[in-house]
């Protein structure tokens, strides 16, 4: 608002000057008034200028100090909002049974490396051996996570199978296992008797 006022001031001095001006032009006759007159106007509107001048300065300082006034007003009043991250609860680790052991297939000779045991299942493994309290002899069973994973040990049962399981029916992807016996030799289970595989 006090802007708009010193320009409506400096608006008023213009027009002051021009009708001062007009007024020496008309007052020829006298040359040493006119003159006068002429540069007495132009003094005044000098003056009337710088005080113009000063006048915006000063009201342009109060603007901005009311400006960032508001700004720390505005800043300090905000709330501060809180993120709250989800708390993840971490899934406890699956309990591992030390009496349960998995290979994968039985080599050759139709012995599992006890180097080679793991203790949790995946699709690589395919037998599974819980273990007495001696830890030397085991019931085992052939036991497999998917079809997809069944499948590839029928198509080549020799493998997978055959070398530690007997079987009876056409290979299907249902299956039943009665656990055959193994004890531990030499770093090496040795199967005492297969386990027995129907197919459904």
């Amino acid at each position: 608002m006090q802007t708009v006022i010193s320009l409506f001031l400096f608006a008023l001095a213009i027009a002051y000057v021009e009708y001062r001006i007009k007024s020496i032009q008309k007052e020829g006759s006298d040359d040493r008034k006119g003159a006068f007159d002429y540069f007495a106007t132009k003094e005044e509107l000098k003056k009337s200028v710088k005080k113009l001048a000063e006048q915006v300065f000063t009201d342009r300082q109060a603007v901005e100090e009311r400006l960032q006034s508001i700004e720390q007003k505005a800043f300090f009043e905000k709330p501060i909002e809180k993120t709250e991250q989800p708390v993840q609860m971490q899934k406890p680790a699956p309990v591992v049974d030390p009496s349960v052991i998995y290979f994968r297939w039985p080599a050759d000779d139709g012995t599992f490396a006890d180097t080679t045991k793991s203790v949790a299942q995946t699709e690589d493994t395919y037998y599974m051996f819980r273990l007495d309290d001696s830890r030397t002899h085991a019931e085992f069973s052939f036991v497999t996570l998917s079809d997809t994973q069944l499948s590839k040990a029928n198509n080549s049962s020799k493998k997978y199978i055959e070398r530690a399981c007997t079987f009876t029916n056409a290979k299907s992807l249902q299956y039943t296992c009665t656990p055959g016996l193994a004890h531990l030799e030499r770093g090496k289970w040795v199967v005492d008797q297969k386990a027995k595989i129907v197919y459904n």
